[in-house]
């Protein structure tokens, strides 16, 4: 058996090191620079904080060993993630977003959503073994490296998931979820959305209890989607690095789902690590702006459609991507994304930043990208610019691997002051 283990092993190596040297390199590219690149890409531990793949898992049945290429979501927007792109993208570690949205939110349902994403989400850990392993610690991670398999881990994205219980938060650590995003677009009962009204001035009590319990656990406290005051409230309070899963420099792209200048120094202080979005939205305001001068210009048109498609989903979403396609805007390319990386290098230090794609989240990523397979690009740019490869991997996952590392610390400490103490009272 032994024997066996050690044909096999290198023989999918051999498999994973030939699928990132498939990738296309760019028309432009130094291809000297390139290979160098991608064999930097391939000894990296890759980590990405945010993919939101369960949702279609949940709703749309979809299978990770589907060809996704070409294929677009129930809403029109076009697949990011399957298994062969896994393979491509040289990902080590993917956190699985346990997203549960507004709507729900608003409606209920909202514990029963995430337990359904988290059974869909281990589901297809157990139907493809032979490349995806589950997860829930840096030394897994690591060891998925070893063993050249896609580490799956847990971010639950909208803290009302846990329906104001501390009892369920413990819950779903114990199944495996490793960071909660505090909320997502609205504000609830214990902390504010980045764009909605403030109900809490930032974190209530019981969400200053929340940050506290998340600490005692070893759950990453995440700040992506918040106000800037819950920002400030959770560097307060929190004994271990706090992370923004999938958000990008404010001080590049001025949107309020992007970390500001004063933001990012605490979080350097506080050893934590801020995860680039992909998203042209949040790297680049032209973009935005022209994005939103075009829905203005079309709205009569989208709204024609939507009348005349009322009854079929699928119609509509293909006829508003035809007249999206026809009345193009220019989208930026994926170097923007370094532009975000050297921003959060210069203001708050190159341990300061990651990679938070939000992979099937997005309606779309910056030019040059298709789906996870392209993630070497930032590779590529990272490398042409200058920096060194340790810089590089410290982005594509070292820095949230210590991060990661030191929550888990900051929680054993905890479980021995309690054992110390002999009392639960502090977790009740």
């Amino acid at each position: 058996m032994k024997n066996k283990l050690l044909f096999i092993l290198p023989l999918f190596a051999f498999f994973y090191t030939e699928s990132l040297n498939a990738q296309t390199m760019p028309k432009d590219a130094d291809s000297n620079l390139w290979q160098k690149a991608l064999k930097i890409h391939r000894r990296a531990i890759v980590v990405d904080g945010h993919n939101d793949i369960p949702s279609p898992m949940v709703d749309e049945d979809f299978n990770l060993a589907t060809d996704s290429v070409g294929k677009f979501h129930r809403d029109g927007d076009p697949f990011h993630t399957d298994l062969a792109r896994f393979k491509k993208s040289g990902i080590t570690g993917e956190f699985f977003s346990i997203y549960v949205s507004g709507t729900d939110y608003q409606k209920g349902g909202k514990m029963r959503r995430s337990m359904d994403m988290i059974d869909a989400t281990m589901r297809e850990v157990e139907r493809h073994p032979n490349e995806l392993t589950f997860c829930q610690s840096a030394a897994q991670i690591r060891q998925a490296k070893r063993q050249n398999r896609v580490c799956v881990l847990m971010g639950i994205e909208g803290g009302y998931a846990i329906e104001n219980s501390l009892f369920a938060l413990r819950n779903f650590y114990r199944l495996g979820v490793r960071y909660m995003t505090l909320t997502h677009n609205v504000s609830h009962d214990w902390a504010d959305a980045h764009r909605d009204e403030a109900k809490n001035n930032g974190l209530s009590d019981f969400g200053k209890e929340v940050v506290r319990e998340m600490n005692r656990l070893g759950m990453l406290v995440d700040i992506s989607h918040v106000s800037d005051k819950v920002m400030a409230d959770a560097l307060d309070i929190t004994t271990a690095p706090i992370i923004a899963s999938h958000s990008s420099a404010r001080g590049v792209a001025n949107h309020t789902r992007n970390v500001p200048d004063d933001i990012l120094k605490r979080i350097a202080q506080n050893g934590g690590v801020v995860m680039i979005n992909f998203y042209p939205a949040f790297l680049d305001e032209n973009y935005n702006r022209a994005d939103n001068e075009r829905a203005a210009r079309l709205k009569p048109q989208i709204d024609a459609l939507r009348e005349q498609f009322k009854d079929n989903r699928e119609g509509f979403n293909e006829a508003e991507r035809k007249l999206l396609a026809e009345n193009p805007i220019p989208i930026p390319s994926y170097t923007r994304i370094v532009d975000h990386i050297d921003h959060i290098k210069t203001v708050a230090g190159i341990d300061s930043v990651g990679i938070g794609s939000d992979y099937d989240g997005v309606p779309l990523l910056p030019d040059g990208m298709n789906g996870m397979e392209d993630l070497v690009l930032v590779t590529y740019e990272m490398l042409k610019r200058g920096y060194t490869e340790t810089d590089i991997r410290k982005v594509l996952g070292e820095n949230f691997l210590r991060a990661f590392e030191r929550a888990e610390s900051v929680a054993r400490i905890n479980a021995r002051k309690i054992s110390g103490e002999g009392s639960l009272k502090r977790i009740k």
